[in-house]
C-alpha cells in the first residue's frame, strides 16, 4: 500500500491554485468586471497558494529521516502543517462566510497562527542543511531567534500594550536582522560542510571496496574448487583423490 506523501500533496495542491488564479485573472479581464465573487474566488486561491509554499516546506522536513530524530524536531514540521491549515481554514471561512475580518478574537488568531505557520516553515527549511560539528551553532541560533521573534510580535498582537515602548521595537529589529542573517548563511554553512559528508562518504566507500575485493578472491577460490570437481568426474578421480593432488 503506497504512503500518504505530504509533500507532493502540496505541489499538485500549488500547482492547482496557482493555474486557478491564472484562469481567474483572465475571466476578469475578458469579463469587464472585478466584483465580489471574483474578488473571494481570487482570495481564496490566493490563500491556497501560501498555504501550499508553507505546507511544501514543513513536508519536506517532515518527511526527512532527520525529522525523527528527536520529537522536538518532529514537532516543528508537524506544527507548522497544522497552523498553516488552521491559518487557510480562519482565512477562507472570513472570506466566503462573513467577508470581513469578524471579531477581534477571530483576527488575533489569524495573525498569531500565520506568524508561528511562517516560522515553523522557515525552520523546516533550514534545518535541511547538513552541518559540519563547526557549523551546528546555526541552526540552534536559527531557532532561538525566529521562535523568539515570532513569540514578541504575537505578544505585542494579543496584548496590544498602550504606548509605544522604543526599547520593544528595537528587540524586534535586532531579532528581525539576526533572522535575516542567519537565514542567508544557512545555505553557504551547508556547502562549506559538504567537504566533512563527502570525506564520511570517500571512507564508506573505501569500505565497500575492500569488502567487494574480499568476496571476489573467495568467488574465484570457489570457482576453481567447482573447476577441480568437474575435471575429477571427467577423469574418475574421487573427491579424496582431488583434495591429495591438491595438497602435493
Amino acid at each position: 500500500m503506497q504512503t500518504f506523501n505530504l509533500k507532493k500533496f502540496f505541489l499538485y495542491l500549488l500547482i492547482c491554485s496557482i493555474a486557478l488564479s491564472a484562469l481567474m485573472g483572465i475571466w476578469a479581464i475578458l469579463s469587464g468586471e472585478f466584483g465580489s465573487l471574483q474578488a473571494r474566488v481570487l482570495g481564496t486561491t490566493l490563500t491556497v497558494v501560501g498555504t501550499s509554499v508553507l505546507g511544501l516546506a514543513c513536508g519536506a522536513f517532515l518527511e526527512s529521516p532527520r525529522s525523527r530524530t528527536s520529537r522536538a524536531l518532529f514537532a516543528v514540521p508537524l506544527g507548522g502543517v497544522v497552523l498553516t491549515v488552521l491559518s487557510a481554514l480562519i482565512t477562507i471561512w472570513q472570506i466566503w462566510i462573513s467577508f470581513g475580518w469578524g471579531s477581534e478574537g477571530v483576527f488575533k488568531t489569524l495573525l498569531v497562527s500565520t506568524i508561528f505557520a511562517f516560522s515553523l516553515a522557515q525552520l523546516s527549511l533550514l534545518s535541511l542543511a547538513q552541518l559540519a560539528t563547526r557549523f551546528r551553532w546555526a541552526i540552534v541560533t536559527a531557532y532561538v531567534v525566529v521562535l523568539l521573534l515570532a513569540s514578541i510580535v504575537s505578544l505585542l498582537i494579543i496584548t496590544e500594550p498602550a504606548g509605544s515602548d522604543g526599547g520593544i521595537w528595537r528587540l524586534i529589529g535586532v531579532l528581525a536582522v539576526l533572522d535575516a542573517a542567519v537565514t542567508v548563511s544557512m545555505p553557504i554553512f551547508h556547502r562549506l560542510s559538504r567537504t566533512e559528508f563527502v570525506d564520511v562518504e570517500v571512507l564508506s566507500a573505501a569500505r565497500i571496496d575492500a569488502k567487494i575485493g574480499v568476496l571476489k578472491a573467495q568467488i574465484s577460490r570457489l570457482e576453481k574448487q567447482k573447476e577441480d570437481i568437474l575435471r575429477a568426474n571427467e577423469t574418475g578421480e574421487t573427491g579424496e583423490e582431488v583434495e591429495a593432488g591438491e595438497k602435493s
